[in-house]
C-alpha cells in the first residue's frame, strides 16, 4: 500500500510552500501521481447558488479578468514546484467563489489516497481554509495530511498516535500505515481516564498487535489526564519525544460542537508545530 494517487492546494501563500513541497515528496517516494489545485477567487452574488464552473451574467468582465489573470500566476507557480522533481502531476484551475471550494476539493479528494493541506489556523489564513480542511476530512473518506507553516521537511522518524480507540483513531492508523512502516519509532499515546481504565488496557493491546502484524513495533503510554486539554497532553508527549508526526481521528464529536466548545481536533490544529495525520 502507497499514497499513489495524492491531491494538494496551492494559494500562493508563504505558508503553503511547506505543504506543497511535502505532497511532491511524498509523491516521489510513493512513484505515484500529485493534483494540485490551484483556486482564484471570484465575487458572486450571494443570494444565489452558482456551480462553480458557471458565472453569473452579472459578474464584471474586469473580475473575471483579474481572477483568470490570478489563477494563471498560481498556475505556473504550481508547475514550477512540481518540475522540481521527477513526478507524474497535474494541475488543475478553480476559477471559483470561496464558498464553493470546500465542496470541489472534498469531491476531488474522494478519488484520491491522501490530501495534503496547510494548516488552517494562522496570520494569513481565513475561514475559507478552515472550510477546505474541515469538508475535506469530514466529506471525502480520505485521509489529510496537515502540514504546519514552519515545517522544514522531516521525514516521518518518529510518530506519535494519539489513540482513543475510536474508529476515527483505527482508520488514520490503517491510512497512515505507509508512513509509519518508515518510521523508525512508533509511540501509542492514551489519555488515562480512570472510568474505562480496563478498557484502555484491552485497546492499547488490540492496536500494538495489529500494528506488530504490520511489523510496526509500537511503544504504548498510558498517560495521566494531567492538563485541560487533551490536544495538551499529546503536543507535550510529541516534543518530549522529537516527534515529526502525529496521527489521530479527526473530529470525534460534530465540527459544529467541536468549533463552539473547543476540541482535540481543533486544539491540535491552532497550535501544531509537527504534521499531522487524520481521518474521519
Amino acid at each position: 500500500m502507497s499514497y499513489k494517487s495524492i491531491l494538494t492546494i496551492w494559494d500562493g501563500k508563504d505558508s503553503s510552500v511547506p505543504s506543497i513541497r511535502k505532497a511532491i515528496r511524498l509523491t516521489v517516494e510513493a512513484g505515484g501521481h500529485l493534483h494540485i489545485i490551484c483556486p482564484a477567487y471570484i465575487t458572486i452574488i450571494q443570494t444565489q447558488s452558482y456551480p462553480y464552473l458557471d458565472f453569473p451574467v452579472e459578474l464584471k468582465a474586469e473580475e473575471r479578468e483579474r481572477a483568470e489573470k490570478n489563477a494563471a500566476k498560481l498556475v505556473a507557480e504550481a508547475e514550477k514546484f512540481a518540475t522540481e522533481e521527477l513526478i507524474f502531476f497535474s494541475v488543475e484551475t478553480a476559477v471559483i467563489n470561496r464558498d464553493q471550494l470546500s465542496s470541489l476539493m472534498s469531491h476531488t479528494a474522494k478519488f484520491c489516497d491522501l490530501t495534503v493541506l496547510p494548516r488552517p489556523f494562522g496570520p494569513e489564513r481565513t475561514e475559507t481554509d478552515e472550510k477546505i480542511t474541515e469538508g475535506t476530512l469530514l466529506a471525502s473518506e480520505c485521509p489529510v495530511l496537515i502540514v504546519p507553516d514552519e515545517d522544514v521537511g522531516h521525514r516521518e522518524e518518529k510518530v506519535v498516535i494519539a489513540w482513543d480507540g475510536s474508529h476515527h483513531a483505527l482508520r488514520a492508523v490503517r491510512g497512515a500505515l505507509p508512513l509509519l512502516r518508515k518510521a523508525t519509532q512508533v509511540d501509542v499515546v492514551i489519555i488515562a481516564n480512570s472510568k474505562r481504565t480496563v478498557l484502555q488496557a484491552e485497546v492499547s493491546g488490540e492496536i500494538a498487535t495489529f500494528l506488530a502484524r504490520h511489523r510496526i513495533k509500537v511503544d504504548v503510554n498510558i498517560l495521566p489526564n494531567t492538563a485541560a486539554k487533551i490536544a495538551d497532553i499529546i503536543r507535550s508527549h510529541a516534543s518530549d519525544l522529537g516527534a515529526n508526526l502525529i496521527v489521530m481521528g479527526g473530529y470525534g464529536h460534530s465540527p459544529m460542537r467541536e468549533f463552539l466548545f473547543g476540541g482535540p481536533t481543533r486544539n491540535m490544529l491552532q497550535d501544531c508545530r509537527v504534521p499531522i495525520f487524520m481521518a474521519h
